[in-house]
């Protein structure tokens, strides 16, 4: 009777033995397995970032006004080469906002490996000289300085001189208070300097690329929002206009008794 229950227990034990040795190598299968697939994975993975494939297809800037196209890709770390995967759309975003002239920063990145930067530049009132640098000037009032590689651009902005720091800080907030003047007819202004009258020691002179000449007073630099608007309805040239912000109007007066 013993021999028989030992024979049963020795076949049981035997059919357990080899369940688990066929337990064990399927768990090894499926390790290979896995090991497999995550080597073949590294290899493609290796391929393809050594490849033309991860790198990016398509750059393209929008709302750059004083940056140009390649300077804010530059200050974004970007080129044609960059690995498309490997770099967070909100790292560019904060690098690119990084930047004293950049108000705000939107990276889309696209399946196909196109990559677009939608930035918004703080506006900018003019630029003026100081101990032999230039720095741009802008309407919060805040001041940049601009390097050599940033002449060519800066020129195109109204030159601001003869004002003090404070002065500067004042003119440049009468241009973006709420009703901001037009970055249009910023572009149209040549110059501005100091000017005063009998009633008022604290004003503007504005001199235009098109030969006008404004006198205004801070208060009412959003005035000249209708700028053009008013030379339509004078049809003349060489004029010498006057905002007043207690009328809401710009007046045209004689340019040889303002001069």
């Amino acid at each position: 009777m013993e021999d028989i229950n030992d024979l049963l227990y020795d076949d049981v034990e035997a059919k357990y033995l080899a369940l688990q040795n066929k337990k064990k190598n399927r768990r090894k299968k499926k390790r290979k397995k896995r090991l497999l697939i995550l080597l073949l994975a590294g290899i493609l993975a290796a391929l393809y970032f050594v490849s033309d494939f991860s790198k990016v297809k398509s750059l393209d800037v929008k709302g750059n006004s004083f940056y140009t196209k390649q300077m804010v890709l530059q200050k974004a770390g970007l080129t044609y080469d960059s690995r498309y995967i490997i770099i967070p759309r909100i790292y560019l975003e904060w690098k690119l906002e990084k930047d004293g002239l950049i108000e705000d920063a939107v990276v889309h990145k696209g399946m196909d490996g196109t990559i677009s930067i939608e930035i918004k530049e703080k506006s900018i009132v003019g630029y003026y000289i100081d101990n032999g640098k230039n720095y741009a000037l802008v309407n919060d009032g805040s001041s940049m300085e601009i390097g050599s590689a940033m002449l060519d651009t800066i020129v195109h902005y109204p030159l601001v001189d003869g004002f003090s720091a404070a002065e500067r800080k004042k003119l440049a907030k009468s241009f973006g208070g709420k009703q901001k003047v037009d970055a249009s007819i910023i572009a149209m202004i040549s110059e501005m300097v100091p000017y005063e009258t009998s009633y008022d020691k604290h004003m503007v002179k504005i001199i235009m690329q098109d030969g006008n000449t404004i006198f205004t007073s801070y208060e009412s630099m959003p005035l000249l929002n209708d700028y053009l608007g008013t030379l339509k309805r004078l049809k003349k040239s060489n004029v010498c206009l006057w905002p007043d912000a207690a009328t809401h109007s710009i007046h045209n007066e004689n340019c040889s008794k303002k001069e």
